[in-house]
Order: C-alpha cells, then sequence, then structure tokens
C-alpha cells in the first residue's frame, strides 16, 4: 500500500546535467531485468543517447521528487501522431512507496493537458507483474499483447479524463 509520501511527487522537466542520475537508474539491476535491452549501458553511450533525446521535440522527460526535493525516479515520453509512449524508472531505494504509480499518473495527466497527445502507451514485459499493477493503478487499461523487441508485452493505454483535448 502505497504511503503518504507518495503523494508530495513534483515534477520537474529534465536538464542536461541529469544525464548521470537518469544513466544510474537506467543502469540499475532490476530496472535492467523489466527492461526491453537487459544489458549494462556505459556511461558515454548513454551521454549521446540523452543528448539525441534531450534535442529531440518530440520527448518530454520528467525528474520526479518528493516532499523533501530528493530525486525518486523519472517518467519519459516519447511523442508520435498524437501518441506518446512512456517509460519510467523508480530508484532503487524508493519502491514499494507509491512512487511509481504516482509518477506514472502525475506524467501522464501533465503530458495530455500540455501536448497534442490523445494516449499514451506503455509496453510492459509479461514478467514484470509488479509494472502492470502499478501502471493499472495509474489508470492504464490492458488493451492486448504485443512483441517488443522480440519479447512478448502487454499493451496499456491511459487517455485520461475524457474531456476536450
Amino acid at each position: 500500500m502505497p504511503d503518504s509520501t507518495s503523494d508530495q511527487v513534483t515534477l520537474r522537466a529534465a536538464v542536461f546535467e541529469d544525464c548521470r542520475r537518469v544513466w544510474e537508474w537506467r543502469n540499475e539491476q532490476a530496472t535492467r531485468e523489466a527492461s526491453f535491452n537487459k544489458e549494462f549501458i556505459p556511461f558515454e553511450e548513454h551521454e549521446r543517447w540523452f543528448a539525441r533525446k534531450f534535442a529531440d521535440p518530440n520527448m518530454r522527460i520528467f525528474i520526479a521528487e518528493d516532499g523533501q526535493g530528493d530525486e525518486v525516479g523519472y517518467v519519459r515520453f516519447d511523442i508520435s501522431k498524437g501518441e506518446a509512449e512512456i517509460s519510467v524508472s523508480i530508484d532503487k531505494n524508493e519502491r514499494g512507496k507509491g512512487y511509481g504509480i504516482e509518477i506514472i499518473k502525475k506524467g501522464s495527466d501533465q503530458l495530455l493537458t500540455t501536448e497534442p497527445v490523445k494516449r499514451i502507451v506503455a509496453y510492459i514485459k509479461l514478467g514484470n507483474p509488479a509494472s502492470k499493477v502499478a501502471f493499472e493503478r495509474a489508470g492504464f487499461v490492458l488493451q492486448g499483447y504485443r512483441q517488443v523487441e522480440g519479447v512478448e508485452s502487454y499493451e496499456m493505454v491511459y487517455e485520461g479524463k475524457l474531456t476536450d483535448r
């Protein structure tokens, strides 16, 4: 059950100086196991990727902070043709506190209200039930199954509140 600190999550737009912190989160063992690419990513390779993503006008990345201003994870959206694909990671020391659900929900709601996006899609490996539950609790709905990079995955969709966008 999430604790009350999850209600205090705020999101801020990432800056390039967040590159190393995002790299650390991305390379954490449990994060790699849940990812479609399980390989350790050298920092120099990540830095080049981050620079490309950071310059991409169709990408949004937010750093999540708790009520004390400590970084607890990130959420990233890749936008294409009115749809965004979500990627999220929570600091290994902050898991199980409800931050994931809050970050997914707040980030998704913010994107739907500030960008020309109608829906957000999450692809989650079948072997990752904790992420599936977090996305369900954040309001995502299972649409079906899809092969992603050769891995059978849940396809979950979020359209937020039905309002004029």
